[in-house]
């Protein structure tokens, strides 16, 4: 039988963290060490021992089991508008709120709800690799704009009035940044929101490192912005925060159309959010373990400086990142590209970092490393 699949994965090369997989696996049979995965944002920190508990408990209930429904349990939906409002000062009404399984869900399922064939969507460069696949998926076009060195990795909003056109439905926007670790401000995020309402398309704001900040920054909610449910979503998830990477435990709130539009897509995908998983997230956002929470910062903070000053002494350059899991640093000039000396960093001390080009066309100068290494790890690797 001849299984031909769909003409839109001929849009796709083969995923670059399969490349880099298969990388590792040659590494460790010849070396027969290890490799130190800096490639990836996988939290190691364990989650907190008193949300694991909880998780244990509520597994146990009655209706742990069950089919969970579509919209977010009360539970659920009443602590993300609690939080929301102690930790932003947003109000959020219950059709403002939406449960994801992870923030991927979103990115995935949103170009669904609202892009057609010739669509565009404005994703940056260097961004998230995510943005842009779905997309592609759905016959949109994806267009461009910068995130350079030369303006501190800021949006250029010049540069982005140029990028949008009558078919630009909508835009990615992540701050703190993966893979940059850059961060916005709030007169940043207010000339965002007037942009869109001028060019009639709306932000998708990925915030998901919102809570992994550093040195005192404490990062802003796009919704702060007067007016911003009009034209904006907010995405963010737990998986960073609180190491729940693995519970896929996500949200979005914000313009109640668009979420509603989200929610008619969701509701032909999946079966919603497990039960014991929005009991914990209810859990989690109302009995923060502050103990915890600290030392995992203070465990990330010591980590991020410590790859920053092996990093130096590499030849990397690179500036110590307010926000994120990530540094995001210049190979040194006499390296041919991203790719090969990610490769030459595999071969001759097995550390995995992810080539810049990965995340768009201006990270071919530049890796992202990621702080999920313990110093022990990061001592003995880079020794």
């Amino acid at each position: 039988m001849n299984i031909t699949p769909a003409k839109r994965l001929e849009n796709f090369p083969e995923y670059i963290f399969s490349k880099l997989n298969k990388a590792v696996m040659e590494v460790e049979k010849q070396s027969g060490r290890n490799v130190l995965n800096l490639g990836t944002g996988n939290p190691n920190i364990k989650p907190s021992k008193k949300y694991i508990a909880k998780l244990q408990e509520y597994i146990a209930e009655p209706d742990a089991h069950i089919y969970p429904g579509y919209g977010p349990r009360p539970e659920f939906r009443d602590a993300l508008i609690a939080w929301h409002k102690k930790r932003f000062g947003v109000d959020l009404e219950s059709d403002e709120v939406y449960q994801l399984i992870g923030e991927k869900d979103a990115i995935g399922m949103l170009p669904l709800a609202f892009l057609n064939k010739g669509d565009e969507v404005l994703t940056p460069d260097p961004g998230y690799q995510g943005f842009a696949g779905p997309a592609l998926m759905v016959g949109a076009k994806v267009i461009t704009y910068d995130l350079l060195p030369t303006n501190e990795y800021k949006i250029d909003m010049r540069e982005l009035k140029s990028k949008v056109t009558a078919k630009t439905k909508f835009m990615w926007v992540n701050f703190p940044s993966n893979p940059l670790g850059q961060i916005a401000t709030l007169e940043e995020l207010e000339q965002l929101i007037a942009f869109a309402k001028e060019h009639n398309i709306f932000i998708i704001y990925d915030n998901a490192y919102s809570e992994i900040t550093f040195d005192g920054y404490v990062a802003p909610s796009i919704l702060q912005i007067e007016g911003a449910k009009e034209v904006a979503v907010e995405i963010n998830s737990f998986s960073k925060a609180y190491s729940f990477a693995g519970y896929r435990i996500g949200w979005i709130v914000g313009n109640k159309d668009i979420i509603a539009s989200l929610a008619k897509v969701k509701s032909q995908m999946d079966s919603g959010l497990a039960i014991p998983m929005q009991k914990l997230g209810a859990y989690a956002l109302t009995h923060k373990d502050v103990a915890w929470h600290e030392n995992m910062i203070r465990t990330y903070d010591a980590r991020r400086k410590t790859v920053a000053t092996y990093l130096s002494k590499l030849g990397l350059q690179s500036t110590l990142p307010k926000a994120s899991l990530y540094i995001w640093a210049k190979i040194p000039n006499t390296e041919t590209n991203s790719w090969t000396y990610s490769m030459k960093l595999l071969q001759e001390k097995q550390i995995l970092v992810t080539p810049g080009t990965a995340f768009g066309k201006n990270g071919d100068r530049f890796v992202r490393v990621s702080i999920c290494g313990t110093i022990d790890e990061i001592d003995t690797y880079f020794a």
